[in-house]
C-alpha cells in the first residue's frame, strides 16, 4: 500500500494532483503549523503573461495558530467581489 501526505494548498499545483492519483491513501494533514508567506491561503496565476498572486485573507492571530484554526478574515465579503483582471 502506497500512502502519501501533504498539507493543504490554494489551487494546489499538477503534481498534488498526481500523488493523489498515485497512491492508494491521501492524507490532507491540516494539523500543522501555519506558514506564512506559504501557499496555504495564496498562489500565483499567469494573467496576460505576467504572475499575480491571488490571497484568501485570513483573520489576525497568533504565530502558532495551526491551520484548522484559521478563519477567513471580517474584509472577505468585500475582497471577494474584487478583480485582478482588468
Amino acid at each position: 500500500m502506497k500512502a502519501a501526505i501533504m498539507q493543504p494548498y490554494f489551487f494546489p499545483y499538477l503534481g498534488y494532483f498526481q500523488l493523489m492519483n498515485a497512491v492508494d491513501t491521501f492524507v490532507v494533514y491540516d494539523n500543522i503549523e501555519f506558514t506564512k508567506k506559504g501557499w496555504i491561503n495564496r498562489n500565483r496565476i499567469l494573467v496576460n503573461g505576467k504572475d499575480i498572486f491571488i490571497t484568501i485573507p485570513l483573520k489576525k492571530g497568533s504565530d502558532y495558530l495551526q491551520v484548522g484554526e484559521r478563519f477567513l478574515a471580517d474584509s472577505w465579503e468585500d475582497e471577494k467581489k474584487k478583480c485582478c483582471v482588468e
